[in-house]
């Protein structure tokens, strides 16, 4: 398929807006970078597809942060994504195996674990907006989706899928939301509902199946009516730099800085995309004095 997309659009008349991503190569990117197992590597390319999804309503340099705060082995999962299509994220253990389940899907509920869904908005004007929920399966998308009733008010379907081969790499991954708008009848509900029950493969697997973005769309639509809005690219994008970290070390202080240069280098990993940064005595050296 071609480079990842997400599209958005409306459905039956104008009743229901729908958001679809395909996030195969993004999901596959931050396996890559993090060496994560199948089932962390989907836990996080869920959670990355629902940051994209969400974020598409936002404006400007305004972002997204999702944080999955369970008691389950991978320990957390974080994952940022913005209005631009641009998303990072990580595990805080990369390296979970789980036995697959008794469906032979990988069980990212048992990984996630119980705990909470953390979501925060970074508005324009710098505010910060953060509501959090029960964790309702540690699945993703029935999480998502109890976020966005409880604390948005907003009634959504979504499904979310990442598909993992046996070598490890992404052959599919995307996701798909649905939301009504107001004043939808209770017919759209069932429309809607009977659309998505008639859905015989995954979202990863269609994901995988598809040849682009439009055959991808009419599978998932079937005979229903929908126009597309608007078409972005996306991709896994990080913030750091070796200037920005170098700002973390300055507020070390003095002391910590100077036994970094008694040991003549240092180096520094970005949690969200694994970026190794090295600084040698000089550039210690003038850390020190900016501490």
């Amino acid at each position: 398929m071609q480079q990842d997309e997400l599209w958005i659009g409306t459905m039956l008349e104008g009743n229901a807006r729908w958001v679809l991503v395909k996030s195969t190569d993004t999901t596959d990117e931050a396996r890559r970078r993090h060496g994560m197992s199948p089932v962390a590597t989907a836990a996080l390319g869920r959670l990355m597809t629902g940051a994209l999804i969400l974020a598409s309503s936002l404006k400007g340099d305004e972002s997204i942060t999702l944080r999955l705060l369970g008691d389950g082995p991978l320990q957390g999962v974080v994952a940022v994504g913005n209005a631009q299509g641009q998303v990072r994220g990580y595990v805080r253990e990369p390296l979970v195996d789980l036995p697959l389940k008794d469906s032979g899907k990988l069980d990212v509920g048992a990984a996630v674990g119980r705990g909470e869904l953390s979501v925060s908005r970074s508005l324009q004007n710098g505010e910060v907006y953060t509501g959090m929920v029960p964790l309702v399966s540690g699945e993703i998308a029935e999480d998502l989706v109890h976020y966005l009733l409880n604390s948005e008010q907003i009634p959504s379907a979504l499904l979310l899928g990442v598909l993992v081969e046996k070598d490890y790499h992404v052959a599919g991954a995307g996701g798909f939301l649905i939301q009504l708008l107001p004043g939808a009848s209770e017919e759209v509900i069932q429309t809607i509902e009977n659309l998505l029950g008639q859905l015989e493969t995954g979202i990863s697997e269609l994901v995988a199946q598809s040849e682009n973005m439009d055959q991808l769309l009419s599978r998932l639509m079937g005979q229903l009516s929908y126009h597309v809005l608007e078409r972005r690219p996306i991709g896994f994008s990080c913030t750091c730099s070796k200037e920005r970290l170098s700002g973390t070390l300055v507020s070390l202080g003095k002391k910590e800085i100077a036994d970094l240069i008694s040991d003549e280098k240092a180096e520094m990993v970005c949690h969200f995309c694994n970026e190794h940064y090295h600084f040698d005595v000089d550039e210690l050296r003038e850390i020190w004095g900016r501490a």
